[in-house]
């Protein structure tokens, strides 16, 4: 049986392709609705369809706008608050605060590659006649900042295409989009678009729809219960995630409304650090009795000024090791200014180093430009002596997956340096770019049963100037939350775990960014990470510029659980290419035989030649 489209009603069809597009026809003419990927044309030929004179997109997401050819003949129309990301694409790449220190997702970089020209822009309570149908649209953001529903009545039914607000009764097709601040970044703001996600809902709802119809996902015949049961469910996940978070020490106000919640982990009082350290900003000092000091990050020059000053006081001599502890741009901004004037031996993780000494070949939340040199790459568990304190580090994938940890015993203390990791009120994993994965002997889960295994006397953060510990109670209930979450977002998403919908970067190129000449023959690997307990089948392919006139063909490759696999790509650059700056090359991926469209990038830097 062919299920590649469907029939809602007389003039209304759907293809179901990478992302579900609407077919509004009138013999052979059309209206669609979030056209994308090639198979549709298949579709379009079989129901007779000879002309597109009117495309309607939901949102800007790269995954839903591209891989159809849009004729010069073709009305084009999107929300207004989104048309600079169809029309201006190139003010996205090409500036530097979408590539560096991100604390804003808002736009995505899910980005088109290429810009799409416009005819038209809609605002709420727009209206459109076309053909036998009328449509009208509602704004409703939430996956998007500007996102907009489209309901069409016709056939004496009304439909709402809803974009992503919703994949199916309970569902949404990923978390990381709805990552907004409130009152702060998008970066601590983890589910922080759910309130305008309901009121959208509820918009949609109130227009009273036959069915929704979205992006991606199930056709759903029943709008209520959908929504309904989507609605309960994030504030179960929600409440999962105020329980033991970390954001409740430093943000207090923004979660009066759950104080007293049941199951919920009170906030631990703080107990004074040993004299032998120093906190300045992001940095911690470990000052040994010979006068050398151990110091930990380095985001800002005036913390390379106060150790000078502890130097002139007389109260430290020389600065002898240099631990860094995760890849953010407060904690390593000045780490090249600081070698340069201390010239000590760096050491960091090897997953760490990975990020700080090539930051060109990542896209991840908070990333800095500056470059670190590592001296000493260690491995989980290596140990060594500084002065009277023994040191044991630790990949710790706490705050972000790109994290170590530093056990320090001494002085009668054992001492865990665990970066951004925890606060006295639990985890600190409110950003969902920065890889705090669900299950066993990953993520935070990892992290806390070697807490429990350790059993330090004295927990550091990097923001936090007392220490803290957690007793077994507490370190317990964290874990039966993880737990928790794990099933209950599960639930959430249509996957087989729940990492697949809030692992922004379970698919990911490396190097994201890199120089390319003519001539050249680029390198590029296709890194996925599968989250499921059986083997998965992952299929990936280069999206090149058309001028280029070249087509890479896709490979394949299977990927045993709960590991990472790869694809790499050679693509050799045309001599016949000109100087053209910085050139997106979208992904195409296809993951245990489900289309994900142009679903992840890379960046070619073109340099000429």
């Amino acid at each position: 049986m062919d299920t590649r489209f469907s029939q809602l009603s007389e003039h209304l069809y759907i293809h179901h392709g990478q992302v579900n597009t609407g077919i509004l026809h009138d013999g052979d003419r059309a209206l669609l609705i979030d056209p994308s990927g090639a198979t549709l044309q298949t579709t379009l030929a079989e129901l007779g369809i000879t002309v597109v004179d009117q495309i309607l997109f939901t949102h800007h997401h790269r995954d839903n706008t591209a891989g159809f050819p849009i004729t010069p003949e073709t009305r084009v129309g999107v929300p207004e608050k989104e048309a600079a990301w169809f029309t201006k694409v190139d003010t996205f790449w090409n500036d530097p605060k979408y590539r560096w220190h991100l604390y804003n997702y808002h736009p995505h970089n899910l980005m088109l590659a290429n810009a799409i020209s416009v005819t038209d822009t809609y605002t709420d309570g727009s209206q459109i006649q076309w053909g036998p149908a009328s449509l009208r649209i509602l704004e409703t953001p939430g996956h998007t900042d500007g996102s907009v529903t489209y309901l069409i009545d016709v056939d004496d039914k009304r439909f709402a295409f809803s974009g992503d607000l919703i994949y199916d009764e309970g569902k949404v097709w990923e978390l990381y989009s709805l990552q907004k601040g409130e009152q702060t970044t998008d970066y601590h703001g983890f589910l922080g678009a759910r309130d305008e996600l309901k009121e959208s809902l509820e918009k949609v709802r109130q227009a009273l729809p036959t069915a929704l119809i979205p992006t991606h996902g199930i056709v759903m015949n029943n709008p209520d219960k959908a929504i309904d049961t989507l609605l309960e469910r994030l504030a179960y996940c929600y409440d999962k995630y105020v329980a033991i978070s970390a954001l409740r020490h430093y943000f207090p106000q923004l979660f009066t409304e759950f104080e007293g919640h049941p199951g919920h982990m009170p906030i631990r009082e703080g107990k004074p650090p040993p004299e032998f350290l120093r906190h300045f900003g992001t940095t911690w000092l470990i000052i040994s009795e010979t006068g050398e000091v151990f110091i930990m990050d380095c985001g800002s020059p005036s913390i390379i000024k106060q150790v000078q000053q502890l130097q002139a006081d007389g109260e430290i001599s020389e600065v002898t090791q240099f631990w860094v502890t995760h890849y953010h741009d407060d904690h390593v901004n000045a780490i090249p200014e600081f070698q340069e004037t201390f010239p000590c031996e760096t050491i960091a993780d090897s997953v760490v180093a990975a990020v700080i000494t090539n930051p060109i070949g990542f896209r991840l939340p908070c990333i800095s430009p500056s470059v670190t040199r590592v001296d000493r790459i260690t491995q989980d568990g290596d140990s060594w002596q500084w002065n009277e304190f023994t040191m044991t580090a630790y990949h710790f994938p706490g705050q972000t997956y790109y994290h170590g940890g530093l056990l320090v015993e001494g002085h009668g203390v054992r001492m865990f340096f665990g970066g951004d990791s925890f606060t006295m009120a639990g985890i600190d994993d409110y950003c969902s770019g920065n890889r705090n994965l669900l299950g066993s002997d990953v993520g935070y889960e990892k992290c806390l049963r070697l807490i429990q295994e350790l059993g330090p006397t004295h927990i550091f953060n990097s923001h936090v100037n007392p220490a803290f510990d957690f007793t077994d109670a507490e370190i317990q209930c964290m874990l039966d939350t993880l737990a928790e979450r794990e099933k209950c977002y599960t639930e959430l998403f249509p996957w087989d775990h729940a990492n697949y919908g809030m692992d922004e970067h379970w698919v990911r190129c490396y190097p994201y960014e890199q120089k390319v000449t003519a001539g050249e023959t680029a390198q590029l690997r296709v890194e996925i990470t599968n989250h499921s307990f059986e083997p998965r089948t992952a299929i990936a392919q280069p999206v090149l510029p058309v001028s280029w006139g070249i087509e890479v063909p896709e490979m394949e490759t299977t990927i045993p659980p709960r590991t990472d696999g790869h694809i790499d790509f050679s693509i050799t650059i045309p001599q016949h290419c000109e100087a053209l700056g910085r050139i997106v090359v979208p992904m195409d991926i296809t993951y245990d035989a489900r289309p994900l469209g142009q679903f992840r990038e890379a960046i070619f830097v073109f340099t000429g030649g």
